[in-house]
């Protein structure tokens, strides 16, 4: 009796000296995921530990976390969500807001991050203030190219005599439509330009967009409302139409591709120049992934020479913002967590493999020179523009992409597939409640007057 006693009294102290407490996270599967895994490890409380609930990128992701927020659950005590999801989770009231947590921490505060971050991935409303996330995993849409083809003293001689001009990685998409045709040679397997077009979440959207907004063009009007005039501006569909035209240039079925199939095309040679997030950067610069990947480089992406003459260059963000489920019962814990994360010691083994958010990282020499493309990416920080961030988001999405992927198909024109998405857009927003005032004319160009950033002359970065 007593040897029973004794073992279960061992039994139980050995289950206390366990964690005794859980921290969930909800994030999709990837390097990103496996990385914060990795790390938390080595975090000081063994008391605590991370667990993960992974889901395919896309949609199940988003659904996880809504579906959790719908019943004011504590299934998740953290997730990273998409910068446009915070309007969506932060308006409904799920999200615990991080100033409290800035004003109460020695170690977190605003002035740890980017200020351009920290709001992409955590403000809402838009200037505000108010923070709902952190910069957890920043991304942006990047370039990629083999810098082979390019320095070929053959293919130099023979572009120059097409087209009157040095072969060079183009700053805009005017040029980069040059390149893409000289280097599309089916007979040879070779294509000269690959995206994402695939009807799936956002990968159409976030590829047409870059196009769109490096022409000029807006989503809406977040003043007044107005999407008729904006999305559907000759700017618009000046844009729209560029990424449209770029299918040309890509293999065939290139238009429903997501980002895996644009991977796989170029590690097996059939592209010469992909448009691809900086997140995929590391497989793609890995010879033991990418037979190419001695002779692969990485840029900045295009801008383009707008209707008006002016020189933009904007395109996605990517990545993801660190939210906190306002129902969780263990917020004590996740901040001690998030303090100890958040270091710089921390961050510079979790930016060794993805791209951090935290400033005294990616201000340093040391990661800026870590590979081939951080430097690039620091640079790209400047040119991310994104999506409605509005609650009615994961219904605007998927609206635009039905129509995009319309005019990717050649069912819609550009100009009745953006108009068709506007009009449906400018509903939703008055089911919603949104008073729409209607101005007595729109912009040809709307970047003009919504967030100009046209440029007189082209600004070369690559």
């Amino acid at each position: 009796m007593y040897s029973t006693a004794a073992a279960l009294t061992m039994c139980l102290g050995a289950a206390s000296a366990k964690a005794e407490t859980e921290l969930t996270f909800v994030w999709h599967a990837g390097t990103c995921a496996d990385a914060l895994l990795e790390i938390a490890k080595d975090y000081p409380d063994e008391s605590v530990t991370i667990v993960p609930a992974l889901v395919p990128y896309g949609p199940e992701w988003h659904n996880k976390i809504a579906s959790e927020f719908a019943i004011k659950g504590d299934g998740f005590d953290f997730a990273m969500w998409d910068s446009q999801s915070t309007a969506e989770f932060a308006g409904g009231g799920h999200a615990v807001k991080i100033n409290d947590i800035f004003d109460s921490s020695d170690v977190l505060s605003s002035e740890i991050f980017p200020a351009a971050s920290l709001s992409q991935y955590g403000e809402y409303p838009d200037n505000s203030g108010d923070f709902y996330g952190l910069p957890m995993n920043q991304d942006a849409y990047g370039l990629m190219y083999r810098q082979d083809l390019f320095d070929d003293p053959e293919e130099q001689a023979a572009f120059k005599e097409k087209y009157g001009r040095d072969l060079t990685v183009p700053e805009t998409y005017q040029e980069a439509k040059e390149v893409a045709e000289f280097f599309t040679r089916p007979d040879e397997g070779l294509y000269g330009w690959g995206q994402m077009g695939g009807r799936e979440y956002d990968f159409a959207t976030t590829a047409s967009n870059s196009f769109l907004w490096s022409f000029g063009g807006e989503l809406y009007n977040p003043e007044t409302y107005e999407v008729l005039g904006y999305l559907n501006s000759p700017a618009s569909i000046d844009g729209v139409q560029a990424y449209v035209d770029m299918f040309e240039y890509g293999p065939p079925g290139s238009g429903s591709w997501g980002f895996d199939e644009v991977n796989a095309a170029f590690q097996q040679g059939q592209l010469a120049m992909a448009m691809q997030w900086f997140y995929f950067n590391g497989s793609n610069a890995d010879p033991a992934v990418n037979k190419f990947a001695e002779s692969t480089s990485f840029g900045i992406l295009p801008g383009a020479i707008g209707r008006d003459g002016k020189f933009r260059r904007q395109f996605s963000v990517g990545g993801q913002g660190m939210g906190i489920n306002k129902y969780s019962q263990k917020l004590p814990e996740l901040v001690k967590f998030m303090e100890w994360y958040f270091q710089p010691e921390q961050q510079e083994r979790y930016a060794a493999v993805c791209q951090t958010g935290l400033k005294a990282v990616l201000e340093s020499d040391d990661w800026q020179g870590l590979n081939s493309y951080n430097a690039q990416f620091s640079t790209a920080l400047q040119y991310l523009n994104d999506y409605w961030h509005l609650p009615e988001y994961p219904v605007l999405l998927d609206q635009l992409q039905e129509e995009i992927s319309n005019a990717i198909t050649g069912s819609k024109t550009v100009e009745e597939a953006l108009t068709d998405a506007a009009k449906k857009h400018e509903r939703t927003l008055q089911r919603a409640g949104y008073e729409i005032s209607r101005s007595d004319s729109t912009p040809e160009v709307p970047d003009q007057e919504i967030t100009p950033v046209g440029q007189d002359q082209v600004v070369p970065v690559n």
